[in-house]
């Protein structure tokens, strides 16, 4: 693996952690449905400085597309009333 796609990937593993962490904080870690309830704690009692840290060791992003073919097709071509369709898909994934 090049330079570039290391430090791309740490970027969004940085990136993901810290969102994370925030809407864990905030309350609304139902967003981070299919997330084990550990590692949401964790990353939830880490510093700024040990998620940088664990970001910049992971060789692979840490997080996972959650959405089949025929939903993110879907998700694409709703064009207008996509965020009404990614609000209902968030709600089933909550609730299973």
């Amino acid at each position: 693996m090049d330079e570039t796609t290391r430090k791309d990937i740490a970027d969004l593993n940085r990136r993901f952690l810290y969102l994370a962490r925030q809407l864990a904080s905030d309350e609304q870690s139902n967003l981070l449905a299919g997330m084990p309830r550990l590692a949401i704690e964790l990353i939830k009692s880490m510093t700024l400085d040990e998620l940088d840290a664990l970001a910049e060791d992971m060789i692979a992003p840490c997080f996972t597309f959650k959405f089949d073919d025929a939903t993110f097709r879907a998700l694409v071509e709703r064009k207008t009333t996509r965020r009404a369709y990614m609000t209902n898909i968030l709600v089933a994934q909550s609730q299973v």
